[in-house]
């Protein structure tokens, strides 16, 4: 769905019934983006005409599904992760820990990456020509795709196999790398991909953390899975976080948290997406009690909500 974010109306559904979950989507331009599926499918979308122009898959898909199981549950698909690079080609992870690139006009597969055992997690960009890939195997590792070699192998020592809602991984601005496990983040730096007890590590406390983002000013945010969001700042060699969100009685975790310009912020959890202006929000006035109604204030932006209490 695309949305007004000053309204907060859905502009337009793009939607077809023969594809399966939506596990990236890749925005060209104000009126193109790309979707990628778990069934191995990539879609353009024309956003004005709210139909899609071109569908791609992958063609070496049935050589990496070919008799596996995973724990003898059916799964939707077999793919994982997938990261649209640009127009031209994109990176797929497998629950076998499998990692290709592939052009996405002709399917074709044109490298491969291996060393990953399990499920690939998580797959982002992390500078030109380099992407960084998280793997239950418990290993975080950052490839350079031009040449197709392995740089780096940083070992998170925790395997989240249980954990199947956590990706667990984000690229700050300035490349460094966050991970989480499943209470604690972990920075990682240039100077930590040698040395693994140099990465920063700050403890969550008892709450599990379900996604990680950062906002505007370089500030880390985290969603956790009883539905709080910290804001994280380092003042004087340690870090500390502002809890900004308390909703104890809302069973949903947060799923994604995007920035915003303007000390705002998105946030998604349940079937809500919900709009925060950052510097006014703290766990005193916001209510446990679930959101009913949501207005938009025109003349100056304000957002207005009311609750069940």
């Amino acid at each position: 769905r695309v949305w007004d974010i000053e309204s907060g109306e859905c502009d337009c559904e793009l939607q077809t019934f023969d594809y399966q979950h939506v596990l990236s989507i890749y925005v060209i331009d104000n009126n193109h983006i790309m979707s990628a599926y778990s069934d191995n499918a990539i879609l353009l979308w024309d956003i004005e005409n709210e139909e899609y122009e071109e569908c791609t898959y992958y063609d070496d898909y049935d050589y990496y599904i070919d008799d596996y199981t995973i724990f003898d549950y059916d799964i939707d698909g077999i793919l994982s992760s997938v990261l649209i690079l640009n127009v031209k080609e994109a990176v797929s992870g497998f629950h076998n820990g499998s990692l290709v690139i592939w052009e996405i006009e002709t399917g074709r597969n044109t490298r491969e990456l291996i060393g990953h055992t399990d499920e690939i997690i998580s797959i982002s960009n992390l500078c030109d020509g380099q992407i960084v890939t998280r793997s239950r195997d418990t290993t975080i590792r950052i490839w350079d795709i031009k040449d197709i070699i392995q740089i780096h192998i940083l070992d998170t020592g925790y395997n989240n196999v249980y954990l199947p809602y956590m990706h667990g991984m984000h690229v700050l601005p300035d490349v460094r790398i966050v991970t989480s496990c499943p209470n604690n983040l972990s920075i990682w730096t240039e100077q930590s991909y040698l040395d693994e007890y140099a990465r920063e590590i700050m403890s969550t406390g008892d709450v599990k953390i379900s996604c990680i983002s950062n906002l505007t000013n370089g500030q880390i945010v985290t969603g956790h899975i009883d539905g709080s969001i910290k804001i994280w700042t380092k003042e004087s060699h340690e870090w500390k976080y502002d809890n900004l969100k308390s909703k104890d009685n809302n069973p949903n975790h947060i799923t994604s948290i995007v920035a915003l310009s303007n000390d705002r912020m998105i946030c998604a959890y349940g079937k809500i997406l919900q709009l925060y202006k950052i510097s006014s929000i703290s766990s005193d006035n916001i209510s446990n009690y679930n959101i009913v109604s949501v207005l938009c204030n025109n003349d100056n932006g304000d957002i207005i909500s009311g609750y069940e209490d």
